[in-house]
């Protein structure tokens, strides 16, 4: 479980078109079935590292528009 994977899954999520339209036809989905859709993946992480690398990826998209 790590921080890094959590990251990785958003990178994934961003780049695969399929499994956003899966994402976005689930109603209300919650952060646990983030972490789900991860493990299906091979990438493990729990819902707080999952907010962490969230925090982290906003920053770094923040900084890159703001420099």
């Amino acid at each position: 479980m790590s921080v890094r994977a959590a990251f990785e899954w958003i990178q994934q999520l961003r780049a695969n078109e399929g499994l956003t339209s899966q994402i976005l036809a689930t109603e209300h989905p919650d952060l646990e079935y983030f972490v789900q859709l991860g493990a299906q993946a091979e990438l493990i992480f729990t819902v707080d590292e999952l907010k962490a690398a969230h925090k982290h990826e906003w920053q770094m998209r923040w900084l890159l528009h703001h420099i």
